[in-house]
Formats: C-alpha cells, structure tokens, sequence
C-alpha cells in the first residue's frame, strides 16, 4: 500500500513539474499551465504560443532610427538588432541594404548621423564637405553652398567647387529640373520612377509593375502578396 502511493506521488510531481513553465535546459522557454511564458535567460522576449520567433516589429511597426543595444527593432527591417556603433552616437552603421537614412552613414564621426526623429536627434549640415545629414547629398543647403539659394536639396547632390549646386550623378552640370530628384541613377520623378518611387533607391518588387503617385503598385490596385507576382496588371500565381 505504502508503495503504491509513493509511486503516485511520484507520479503527481513529474506532471507538475512537466507543466510548470520551468526551463527544460536548452534555453528554450516552455508555456506554463495557463499558457504564459517567460523571457529567455538572456532577456530575449518570448516565443509566440505556436513556438514561432517574437516579434521583429513588422506589424504596426513604427519607424525610427534603429538605437543599439536595446533589443528593440526601431528601422522595422526585422533582422538581428546586434549592431555596430564605432564612435558611440547611438544610431547603428549601415549595413548592406540598409536605408542611408535610417542608420549612420560614417559610424567613424560623431558629427555624422541621419536627421530622423526618435530618441537620436541627427546631425546638421556643418558645410565641411561631408555628409553629415546622411541624405546622400553634400554641403547642398543654401547656407553651405550660395548657388543652392533657392534651389530644393533633392535637386542637388553636392556643391562643386565653382559654388553651384550640381547634381553628380546627372548629365552636364547643374541641379536637376523642377519635379526632378538627384538620385544615383540621375535625375529622376519619384512620383513615378519604378526603380526611385517615393524615395531615391526605393525599387518596386515584382509584386507590382508600376509607381504612381510615390507608391508601388499592382495596376490600379495595390502590390501582390509577396507568394504573387503583378503581370499585365494583375496578381498572378
């Protein structure tokens, strides 16, 4: 008799101990009895309830410039938030791909860093012939550069040594036209421009085949689903 009830209480402990929520010793986190989780041993939040990743901010993210160290994914780019800040200003270098405005585009100055709201405030124009606002551009205010007066910055890429704004990329010299953005490609209307639409650099995915008004889209619809290619207009398989 004695036996059989040790063996239940034996019993009783293992399943309890099964559905507990404790560490199962390879780090990952198990759901307790009412189906909540913990945070990893190393802070990292928890898993979602089918086991799948935590989420990266995808949904209803809400861009800033990505700030190191807070395990937070501010660009929504929903990579690994591990980044590198060489000289300690708080915004992330670049990385392959990466928005120029988004992240620090020379991670060696502090005097260098993307003017993109959030916690971070960016760095001025400081006319010294670097690109210290990320934009792409140098020195193309009118303050930095007298031939800019009056000339919109996306026109221009840089100030040549004459003094006048000159988009680099575009042929012949000077800024490009009015309804015009400097772009790495030249001088380009973003409204409609398939590989520039919206923003320089912003090319539109095979889930659509056109850029009206700044805005991929599919036809007259909006972009496919990502597993839909856009063809003649339409989303197709």
């Amino acid at each position: 008799m004695i036996a059989r009830l040790s063996l239940a209480a034996f019993l009783l402990l293992g399943a309890l101990g099964c559905d507990g929520g404790e560490d199962p010793g390879d780090g990952a986190v198990t759901p307790g009895m009412d189906g909540s989780t913990s945070p990893g041993p190393d802070g990292a939040p928890p898993p979602g309830p089918d086991g799948s990743p935590p989420p990266t901010g995808d949904a209803g993210c809400e861009l800033q410039v990505e700030i190191c160290g807070d395990r937070m994914d501010q660009n929504c780019d929903g990579r690994d938030q591990s980044c590198g800040d060489n000289d300690g200003d708080g915004v992330e270098a670049c990385r392959e791909g990466d928005d120029l405005t988004l992240c620090d585009c020379d991670d060696t100055r502090t005097d260098v860093r993307p003017p993109f709201g959030g916690s971070v405030p960016g760095a001025p124009e400081l006319c010294d012939g670097r690109d210290n606002d990320c934009d792409g551009r140098i020195d193309e205010s009118s303050e930095c550069c007298a031939g800019c007066e009056g000339i919109e910055p996306s026109r221009a890429d840089r100030c040549d040594e004459a003094g006048q704004c000159d988009c680099s990329t575009a042929s012949g010299v000077g800024p490009c036209p009015e309804g015009s953005t400097c772009c790495s490609t030249g001088c380009v209307d973003i409204q409609t421009d398939f590989d520039n639409c919206g923003l320089c650099g912003t090319r539109c995915t095979p889930s659509a085949d056109r850029c009206t008004a700044g805005e991929c889209r599919c036809g007259d619809g909006p972009v496919c689903d990502l597993t839909f290619e856009c063809t003649g207009g339409a989303c197709g398989g």
